[in-house]
């Protein structure tokens, strides 16, 4: 039996979702009333809707814009919904082929998106963070774990290269940002953001962001097995980084992306469970 993704994961977004009914079926609904955030939903809708024109795969499902509206410090968009599973309900019950399936849909998009040729990416990653810098100007504990992980992270920058493969990219590809058949042979990904680098080793280093490092495990309220889930994240952790050495990203090369990864959300960090996970999250990618 089909099952509804949980809707309970929680986020830094500025923006509000909800299942509604269009004719007999249900539809997802994302709207936004900040002014500030609504090119932000714009860009991603747009990034979707180009993503499901050009990716070929029929093992990934991008859901169909069905409508778009505007007015004044408000945006909407209603798309389709899948009626797949989230990574808990799927992590905690699916088999082990069912796994490794769906280990092989995200490495075919991986494999798609990858071009040959290569980037230096080193001030893409120095403007990163200056900009997150200066966004942290107010609060003593986040000012001290900027200051202290940018001092590090561009010592690396400015003495070492880092390439990384040119090619497309999810741009926010978490767990709790795919959904998934019960077979594991289809994936559902949504809400595509912008990413100061253009590189599928970056979808990588968001994956691991979850696999590795748990965000989005701490971030639901949903009751879930556990254990099963985390030897599915492991699993897939053991994949993601396999991929990422074949690309030729080194361990050294990836602890810098992933902690500049993890200090984006810094700035949104208004809770004490996300700062601990940041720093916790630091402390093992400098270790």
């Amino acid at each position: 039996m089909l099952q509804a993704p949980s809707m309970d994961i929680s986020g830094n977004s500025g923006c509000s979702v909800r299942l509604i009914k269009k004719g007999y079926q249900l539809a997802v609904e994302k709207s936004c009333s900040q002014a500030s955030y609504i090119p932000r939903l714009k860009a991603q809708i747009e990034k979707q809707n180009t993503f499901r024109a050009f990716t070929s795969s029929v093992a990934i499902s991008i859901p169909e814009l069905y409508w778009e509206s505007e007015s004044i410090n408000h945006y909407c968009a209603v798309m389709e919904f899948l009626p797949y599973l989230d990574f808990i309900d799927f992590f905690g019950t699916c088999s082990v082929p069912a796994l490794f399936k769906s280990i092989d849909t995200i490495e075919a998009f991986i494999d798609e998106n990858t071009r040959s040729s290569t980037s230096k990416i080193n001030l893409a990653a120095l403007a990163k963070l200056y900009e997150i810098e200066q966004k942290v100007t107010t609060d003593k504990d986040k000012i001290q774990i900027i200051q202290h992980s940018a001092r590090q992270l561009r010592n690396i920058l400015l003495n070492k290269d880092i390439f990384l493969p040119n090619g497309e990219c999810h741009g926010d590809f978490t767990l709790s940002n795919m959904v998934f058949t019960t077979s594991g042979e289809n994936i559902g990904l949504f809400d595509f953001l912008d990413s100061y680098i253009d590189s599928p080793a970056i979808d990588l280093v968001k994956l691991r962001q979850d696999t590795q490092l748990g965000w989005s495990f701490i971030k639901t309220r949903k009751p879930s097995s556990r254990i099963r889930i985390h030897q599915g994240l492991n699993q897939m952790d053991l994949f993601a980084e396999r991929k990422l050495s074949e690309l030729d990203v080194s361990k050294e090369d990836y602890n810098v992306l992933q902690a500049v990864n993890i200090l984006r959300i810094l700035p949104y960090a208004n809770d004490a469970l996300t700062l601990s996970f940041i720093q916790r999250s630091l402390n093992i990618l400098e270790a």
